[in-house]
């Protein structure tokens, strides 16, 4: 999945700056070279870059979202949901991974799924720009849509489970027991179905799928409460900018590496003794017990005389 894909490429980057100093170093020289990330907008019709105090909200934001003592307070209370819908024919590709750690627990039924023993059963990026109930969650970008279901502890198996998906309905329910129901509803707004894909593991079911149309749903299957859309992470990936806006970001980047270069250049010196005071600081950078252990060598924040 996504994540796991993420989680291995940014593991790389830790394990080889070894602090987090030095992950984030690289996260943020990543960002200022490679994108609008600190180009603050001089006025509205500037294509590229933030507002003013925007990338520090974003920053807050990100920060808030995966700390334990703060995500609770960001996310508005969700209701039950009262839902209706069809049989519908299975997604056409199925992913099964079967595990035989099961840490789905029966629990009685709660007035309020908004309690914060509802919350903890899901991790904050899996209802990112979505909403999470007592028994599932889900999440959204701008074109696919992901559904994390939580499985009864006697129904952890592909081969015991009925997935229909439709382009408007979803229902999963056990096959040995048909009214064994475990998720069923008619969705807001249409999907793919027929590119739908789900998979199995840890006791949690997820389907994947893309939406018939690009656009933000306000809420899941009809029923349910209205999510606030215009406090949606709405960032795009560069490659799915216009045109335009990629090419000003590009230049953003040649301009960026020119003017680090000349840095470099200006701070060069032919004096055997300054270089040699340069090889001590480069020693004494990296060694233990250094705030830049980890990082690039900067010359740029030494001051030589």
């Amino acid at each position: 999945m996504e994540i796991q894909r993420s989680d291995a490429m940014l593991m790389e980057i830790l394990q080889e700056r070894k602090t987090i100093t030095g992950f984030l170093d690289a996260v943020f020289g990543f960002l200022k070279r490679n994108t609008d990330f600190y180009h603050t907008k001089k006025d509205a019709t500037d294509k590229i870059g933030f507002p003013k105090g925007m990338r520090d909200q974003i920053l807050y934001g990100a920060m808030q979202r995966y700390d334990p003592e703060c995500w609770l307070q960001t996310m508005s209370a969700e209701s039950g949901i009262d839902d209706s819908g069809i049989n519908a024919p299975p997604a056409i590709s199925e992913i099964t991974v079967e595990t035989d750690e099961q840490r789905l627990q029966a629990k009685p039924a709660e007035a309020d799924v908004s309690t914060s023993k509802t919350r903890r059963s899901f991790e904050p990026g899996d209802y990112k720009n979505g909403a999470a109930f007592e028994h599932h969650c889900w999440s959204q970008t701008l074109k696919d849509l992901e559904l994390h279901v939580k499985l009864p502890g006697n129904l952890q198996s592909a081969k015991q489970l009925s997935i229909d998906i439709k382009a408007q309905q979803v229902k999963v329910c056990s096959k040995m027991d048909a009214t064994q129901v475990i998720l069923e509803g008619v969705l807001s707004q249409r999907i793919r179905h027929n590119d739908a894909v789900w998979s199995i593991e840890n006791g949690t079911l997820l389907i994947c799928c893309d939406k018939a149309k690009e656009r933000w749903w306000d809420r899941l299957f009809e029923g349910d409460n209205e999510i606030d859309i215009k406090k949606l992470d709405c960032e795009r990936y560069i490659d799915e900018l216009p045109e335009d806006s990629q090419l000003a970001i590009e230049k953003l980047r040649v301009q960026q590496m020119t003017a680090d270069q000349q840095q470099k250049t200006a701070l060069q010196t032919t004096d055997p003794e300054q270089n040699k005071t340069l090889e001590r600081l480069k020693k004494a950078w990296d060694a233990e017990g250094s705030p830049f252990k980890g990082q690039p060598f900067d010359p740029s924040m030494v001051q030589m005389s």
